[in-house]
């Protein structure tokens, strides 16, 4: 069962294989999730990751809050059985602050998403 701060790599024939962050708990089968990606000149930058934030992370990355979404956890947890995606190591407690605080933050976080996070107390609890 997918847990707030798992991490999986995912992607398809179109683009590259991202890290995907679970960032709440599971609730009536959803989570919420962002993706990280290279940092490149017109990124959004509150919330960037270097080497050591997370063993995946070799250069300068960030969270892609535009791309965040509500997902199926039975979707996901199909995706890495069949291997169509692959379960990393999980974000670190601090780590996961900061990217839950940036998504509250983020002006390209998705309404739903935003509101999907306030509804499950995300934002009175960052921890």
């Amino acid at each position: 069962m997918l847990s707030a701060g798992d991490t999986y790599l995912a992607g398809d024939e179109d683009t590259p294989l991202h890290l995907h962050v679970v960032i709440t708990t599971p609730s009536a089968g959803e989570v919420a999730v962002v993706s990280i990606t290279t940092r490149r000149t017109k990124s959004e930058t509150l919330v960037t990751l270097v080497r050591g934030d997370h063993p995946f992370i070799q250069h300068d990355s960030v969270v892609a809050y535009a791309y965040a979404e509500i997902s199926q956890v039975s979707n996901i947890e199909n995706a890495i059985q069949t291997g169509k995606a692959k379960l990393r190591e999980p974000v670190s407690p601090a780590l996961l602050r900061r990217i839950r605080a940036g998504l509250m933050d983020s002006d390209r976080t998705p309404n739903q998403v935003r509101d999907y996070c306030k509804a499950h107390h995300f934002g009175d609890n960052l921890a």
